[in-house]
């Protein structure tokens, strides 16, 4: 394997008979890295190395067919999964098809290869999961220990529980972006624990990265409901009490028992032990920003205002991921279909 010297070729050392582990190697080194942000580097390196490389690595650019790569994208469909060995998702499989077709189209032009076979492969097109929303008898188990048992990881669960904002927006708050006289919090950053770019791509090596928010729209100032108020006051007030001064403005609002920044995986994993402790059902984090939506929307608040407090671009994506009819407001409406007048079955219906 040529991983310490891929940083070192140049386009002139390498023909037909390089293997594809060689090219996406220099790729990525050449092409991503230079150009993407950290998180968008550890995404193309990560189906490069955990997925493609080691099925189909050793194959020759001038031996990849539209006939390999099929045979590849079907078997990763069926045991693609690496942490279950069972199906890949088929997201996943867009994910890794986009990133061959990238790499193969600039080896095409290279003339490393007759044609990018990737446009002649297919992928099955499967329904899209249903977002994971909270039941009210979960939210309400899971809000009652937050409160009772509140410490630095539960001050960070109910924010995202009452605001809706992405794991690593939270994580990412400084007290600079809380206004305490108008209650408003400003949303402009975000903290991720990703792939050291500056490490081989084959070694395994993780940072935490500090970043913009996702896109302009995610950009966003809040109003905190009062119940967020006083979980911030208590949060000033616990940083002062454990580290002996007040919160300055570089202070992170969230922060871990030496006054840093939480890590947000950390923030995540001690999530799912508190659903495991109380025998509730498993969800993800992010669970709880489609359920801050939806119950939003269902106490009437209109979806162009949610689709705002999200961040949204546009009120589309807020209807079609997070915003859907749970059964007992279903059973609720149905419940409401009645007789206009005053009928009613005969004996013999």
């Amino acid at each position: 394997m040529k991983v310490t010297k891929t940083n070192e070729k140049s386009i002139l050392d390498f023909s037909e008979e390089t293997t594809l582990e060689d090219w996406l190697l220099y790729w990525l080194d050449a092409y991503v890295k230079p150009v993407s942000k950290p998180s968008g580097y550890e995404h193309y390196r990560d189906n490069c190395v955990k997925h493609i490389i080691p099925a189909i690595g050793e194959i020759q650019l001038g031996n990849l067919t539209p006939r390999v790569l099929q045979r590849f994208f079907n078997e990763q469909a069926r045991t693609g999964n690496l942490r279950t060995g069972g199906p890949l998702s088929t997201k996943s499989l867009r994910n890794m098809r986009a990133v061959l077709d990238v790499a193969l189209k600039l080896a095409t032009a290279e003339e490393l290869m007759p044609s990018n076979p990737v446009p002649l492969t297919a992928i099955k097109s499967v329904k899209s999961r249903r977002v994971q929303i909270m039941t009210n008898d979960s939210q309400r188990a899971l809000e009652t220990y937050l409160f009772e048992h509140f410490g630095h990881k539960e001050a960070g669960i109910l924010l995202a529980l009452y605001t809706g904002m992405r794991l690593g927006e939270i994580c990412a708050l400084r007290w600079k972006n809380y206004q305490e006289s108008t209650g408003m919090l400003s949303v402009e950053s975000t903290v991720r624990r990703i792939s050291d770019i500056d490490s081989s791509p084959m070694v395994s090596k993780t940072q935490l990265v500090f970043g913009s928010v996702k896109t302009t729209s995610s950009e966003r100032e809040l109003y905190m409901p009062a119940v967020v108020q006083q979980l911030l006051k208590l949060q000033r007030e616990r940083f002062a009490k454990e580290f002996g001064r007040e919160a300055g403005d570089e202070d992170f609002i969230i922060f871990n028992r030496c006054g840093r920044v939480m890590d947000p995986d950390n923030l995540s994993h001690y999530f799912s032990r508190i659903l495991r402790q109380l025998h509730l059902e498993h969800v993800k984090f992010h669970a709880m920003r489609h359920t801050f939506a939806t119950r939003a929307i269902e106490n009437g608040i209109d979806v162009a205002t949610v689709s705002g407090l999200l961040g949204h671009a546009d009120v589309t994506t807020t209807t079609h991921f997070y915003v859907h009819p749970r059964d007992e407001a279903m059973r609720a409406a149905m419940r409401g279909i009645v007789p206009v007048g005053t009928a009613k079955f005969g004996n013999g219906a």
